[in-house]
């Protein structure tokens, strides 16, 4: 084991060594501390019992000492009366000169001896006075008072060879004491100057106690002076905690409007203490003035009572200072020198504070705070100094360009917030679309009319008008959402435009930004949208309709771009400009959006083709099952050669064929379940340009084919066909590509029929053209156009008027209507459905009296009809049209 017991190792003893010898390692550690206590306690006592030996030899030699001291005056005493003995016989009387130049001697000495006590007094009690004055903050009084102890410890020294200072070493002691004062006034007196609040006497107190502890000339006081405030500037801007509440948080405005004061403050302390006759050189003035008191008389009234014992150079003693010169140039470069660097820590600092500001109101109360303190017109001051104009208005020139940028990156940030949220929001709508009820849009509800005058009349969403939109309650929701966003931007700039001091320039400005940055946002939204490439029917229908809602269900997007009226005072002549701004932003939401139905329509068309949904050739089959109603007209004739009636007898199709009913019919319920709601006109009129276009195909093929071509029935109910849809469908002159192949195609079928027979059947055709059109017309209203055959041009927008009428909730406007009532068709004999063959001879009896009779056009009806039509008409407030 080792005999090392400060080596070792506690958990290694125990593993290696048995419990025996860990008991003997213990007892030997025991008692090897024992012993060390034993030896400590030895040798303590021994250093004890020699402090104790030595101070009983210091007390007996101070009594040896005293002893002998006073064994040696008792031998002075008995010397110099043994002198006096033995002189007695020499002795003379002294003179009265002598006498009088004793006294003299004696009173000097004396005199100095007195003088040199009290200014060592003065010394002594100038440390406790100078700190009184500097926490009073009275910083020229401590310099004065500090120059005061240099100067009478400067004439101590100077007597250091005489006997009586050698024996006062407490001068030069005391003067170690006043030292330091030099450097704790030159810091307190910096750091007043650093300080945000400072007023023009406290300035004017710490540059004279610059300028009489340093003994520097003026331009040298000035430059450290605007060092020192570009120094408060630069800590008011970094300083997150208030002055006087270090654990207090500084708020953003409070720090801005802080560090306006700072430049502002030091430009005033310019003006009013070192310009000409400055505050200043008026205390500079009073403390160089004859009548100026000593320094002496700064002192407490006890020390002040021996000023007569001190000599004349210290009792009236003043501070001195040299003749202060501070020419205008030399304060403008320092001015020019100072404001450069306040530009460069404005640059820095100043910006990343404004970022913090998050609302108008903030903005608003910084911009009323800075206008309420008293401006001053600097142009005077500038002009003085030679500076360039306006170069000292800090608030115009470096915080109103912050203010106004900060105003609109709210607008923007919170603009491209309000959207990016639409977005997202119109994202997961479109993604999580699903095929509504074609019934649940005009299912009735409780909630649909609105239950007072007072709700009627509000801005609240009109439900029921919503709902045939096709705008859903998610949809209704996000547009709240997005207008109480869009609101909050509206009000928050309206704060700003009705303060009074802000100019009618800038106002217009933030107005035409609020609208360039809506409709920048507004355009990056729709190419967010397009970027999609959203392919899904739903998607596509969800998309476009939460687009359109965003436009007619949040009035304040409107407003910021047609102002408000509160607003036109300061926009002028430039009202128009921002409704043409509106139209432009519409018929470009309206120009995209149309992509979006192009799309739709294009995957309808797609889905329910005409190649694949009609027969590609007409067979005897097709004939019977496809050719449904033909008319039978009987014609009389007169036969000259016989001198005789001649009957004969014609069929002409009455209605188009059945597969091209069907398919119709199969489109509009394809609409019904993707859009069940009206179609906007203008995609209802591309809908049916490509509908048209795919039938003016197929009807193409249908004439090339030679059973067309050598069936004279097949190609008139093809061209029966071809006039159906062209009065049904309303093409006229104004699309004359469309026009001019439905011509070009009826032209080719009727080359197909005999020109002596069609001559018979044109007429015929036409009217019953007009009456499939009429019957047909309601049934097909999804996909026709109104029976007044308006050019769906002229109503180009893809969202609905908003009609109050909820008895026109079927029109698109006040005079168009979707789902017109049906006619009302006289009641006609029965017609015979047979199917069409060539023409027979003549027709016997009972061919006469299955003959159709010809009704003349314009039904009569009865007066009780009419004034029960007009009264409801007067009722309602409408015309008897609607009745028809």
């Amino acid at each position: 084991m080792s005999t090392d017991l400060l080596q070792l190792d506690v958990d290694t003893l125990f593993e290696q060594h048995s419990v025996s010898e860990i008991d003997a390692v213990q007892k030997k550690i025991q008692t090897v501390v024992e012993n060390k206590r034993e030896e400590l306690r030895t040798m303590v006592g021994e250093r004890y019992r020699d402090l104790l030996k030595a101070a009983d030899t210091i007390a007996a030699m101070q009594a040896s000492a005293g002893t002998l001291i006073e064994q040696v005056h008792c031998i002075q005493g008995n010397c110099r009366s043994l002198n006096e003995q033995q002189l007695l016989g020499f002795k003379t009387t002294p003179t009265e000169t002598e006498v009088l130049l004793h006294k003299r001697a004696v009173s000097k000495q004396l005199t100095n001896y007195y003088s040199t006590m009290v200014q060592i007094k003065l010394l002594s009690s100038l440390p406790e006075l100078i700190w009184t004055h500097l926490d009073q903050e009275e910083f020229y009084a401590a310099t004065e008072l500090f120059i005061f102890s240099r100067h009478i410890s400067t004439g101590l020294q100077l007597d250091a060879k005489n006997t009586l200072m050698q024996r006062l070493p407490v001068a030069q002691k005391q003067w170690e004491i006043l030292r330091p004062f030099h450097i704790t006034i030159k810091q307190a007196v910096l750091g007043v100057l650093e300080r945000e609040q400072l007023s023009a006497d406290m300035a004017v107190d710490c540059l004279l106690s610059l300028l009489l502890l340093e003994k520097c000339d003026l331009g040298q006081v000035l430059q450290t002076f605007l060092h020192l405030r570009s120094t408060a500037y630069f800590n008011c801007l970094q300083s997150q905690s208030s002055e006087g509440e270090k654990d207090k948080p500084r708020r953003v405005k409070e720090r801005i409007l802080a560090s306006l004061h700072i430049l502002n403050g030091t430009i005033e302390l310019l003006d009013t203490c070192l310009l000409a006759d400055g505050l200043l050189f008026k205390r500079l003035a009073e403390c160089v003035a004859p009548t100026a008191a000593p320094s002496i008389n700064r002192m407490d009234s006890s020390d002040r009572e021996l000023a007569h014992l001190l000599p004349d150079i210290i009792a009236g003693y003043k501070p001195q200072f040299e003749a202060p010169k501070l020419l205008p140039a030399q304060l403008c470069d320092a001015l020019q020198q100072w404001m450069s660097k306040i530009d460069s820590l404005a640059d820095k600092h100043l910006q990343p504070i404004f970022g913090l500001v998050s609302s108008m109101q903030t903005i608003q109360d910084i911009k009323l705070a800075a206008g309420s303190t008293a401006k001053r017109d600097y142009a005077q001051l500038e002009q003085q100094l030679a500076l360039p104009q306006a170069q000292l208005d800090f608030y115009k020139l470096k915080y109103m360009p912050l203010i106004n940028a900060r105003i609109r990156e709210i607008i923007r940030s919170s603009w491209v917030e309000a959207m990016q949220q639409a977005y997202d929001e119109v994202v997961t709508l479109a993604e999580n679309s699903s095929p509504p009820a074609p019934l649940q849009i005009w299912r009735e509800q409780s909630d649909d009319l609105p239950l007072s005058l007072a709700a009627a009349l509000s801005d609240q969403p009109k439900r029921l008008a919503n709902r045939t939109k096709g705008y859903d309650a998610p949809t209704i929701t996000l547009c709240a959402q997005f207008d109480a966003q869009l609101a909050a931007i509206v009000q928050e700039l309206d704060v700003l435009l009705q303060e009074q001091t802000a100019r009618s320039e800038d106002k217009l400005a933030l107005i035409n930004f609020l609208r360039e940055t809506a409709e920048q946002q507004m355009t990056s939204y729709l190419t967010q949208l397009k970027a999609l490439r959203l392919t899904e029917r739903q998607a596509l229908l969800q998309a476009l309709r939460n687009t359109l809602a965003l436009v007619e269900l949040c009035p304040h997007l409107k407003l910021c771009f047609c102002q408000s009226s509160s607003w036109r005072q300061w926009v002028g002549n430039q009202t128009a400009a921002g409704a043409e701004h509106w139209q432009r932003l519409c018929a470009l939401i309206e120009e995209e959006l149309m992509q979006f139905w192009q799309l739709v329509v294009d995957d309808i068309l797609a889905t329910h083709s005409c190649a694949d949904k009609l027969p590609q050739t007409i067979t005897h089959d097709v004939v019977l099952r496809d050719f449904a109603l033909w008319q039978t007209q009987t014609l009389e004739q007169r036969d000259e050669e016989h001198d005789q009636s001649v009957q004969s007898t014609i069929r002409i199709p009455c209605q188009p064929r059945l597969s091209l009913q069907t398919y119709l019919h199969q489109l509009i319920e394809v609409l019904n379940i993707a859009v069940p709601q009206t179609l906007p006109s203008k995609v209802l009129q591309a809908f049916n340009q490509k509908l048209l276009g795919q039938l003016l195909t197929h009807y193409e093929h249908l004439s090339a084919a030679e059973s067309t071509k050598s069936s004279q029935n097949i190609a008139l109910q093809l061209y029966f066909d071809l006039k159906f849809l062209e009065r049904v469908f309303g093409v006229n002159r104004e699309e004359r590509s469309l026009y001019e192949q439905f011509h070009v195609l009826q032209r080719s079928l009727r080359d197909c029929i005999d020109p002596f027979d069609f001559e018979l059947f044109a007429e015929h055709i036409t009217t019953h053209v007009s009456r499939a059109t009429a019957r047909l017309h309601g049934e097909l209203g999804v996909l026709t156009p109104p029976q007044d055959n308006t050019p769906a041009a002229n109503a180009s927008s893809l969202s609905h008027e908003a009609d109050p009428n909820m008895l026109c909730l079927s029109s698109s406007g006040s005079t168009s209507l979707w789902f017109p009532l049906l006619p009302i068709v006289m009641p006609q004999a029965a017609s015979t459905t047979t199917f069409p063959v060539e023409r027979k001879p003549p027709a016997t009896e009972a061919d006469k009296a299955a003959t159709t009779p010809t009704r003349k056009p314009g039904a009569r009806r009865s007066d009780a009809s009419s004034k029960s039509k007009s009264s409801a008409a007067s009722f309602f407030g409408m015309s008897q049209e609607w009745f028809r």
